[in-house]
């Protein structure tokens, strides 16, 4: 037999192989686009984490009449800078962003939550999570967390995408 030349009775059997193995390519490549997609909404996430807690912590609370405005500023601040990752749209969708005042006895220098699940919004006098600082730091805390389902054709999961963030509050009196 001759290089090159099929034996008899194997002409459809390459076919038949890539038929079988195909299935299985496209789960993965679905699975990776999936996979990847997920991902780049984790990093607007934590992107918009980062701004929000960079603009508070340099925001003057003096600005405000109230800690509920500094706070509803801020996670605007937040939501704008998550390119879309952070809609009121997105599934299971929390934003909290808190004011940590040690020692604080006036209303605009005091700990102080606002906390928005979907597009109910809870506010209240306590920290979004717990982030091991000292009692004496003055602080801005970010949490943002939603849902993804990540797709391999047949399989199906869905995952919490979650980001947190801690800013040392920057602003002074003489500033």
């Amino acid at each position: 037999m001759r290089m090159g030349q099929r034996a008899r009775g194997d002409d459809g059997a390459a076919l038949v192989e890539f038929a079988l193995v195909l299935p299985i390519l496209a789960m993965f490549l679905f699975g990776t686009i999936s996979a990847g997609m997920a991902w780049n909404e984790n990093l607007a996430m934590a992107q918009g984490a980062r701004m929000g807690g960079r603009y508070a912590v340099t925001l003057p609370t003096r600005n405000f009449d109230s800690l509920d405005d500094y706070l509803d500023d801020v996670e605007t601040q937040v939501v704008n800078a998550s390119e879309g990752a952070m809609d009121t749209t997105a599934p299971d969708r929390i934003v909290c962003v808190a004011y940590v005042h040690p020692n604080g006895s006036t209303t605009l220098d005091q700990t102080r939550r606002r906390n928005e699940s979907g597009t109910t919004v809870t506010r209240g006098n306590s920290t979004c999570f717990t982030d091991g600082l000292g009692s004496d730091d003055t602080r801005i805390q970010v949490m943002v967390e939603k849902s993804a389902t990540l797709q391999a054709g047949i399989y199906s999961r869905t995952v919490t995408l979650h980001q947190q963030v801690v800013f040392r509050y920057e602003v002074t009196n003489g500033l």
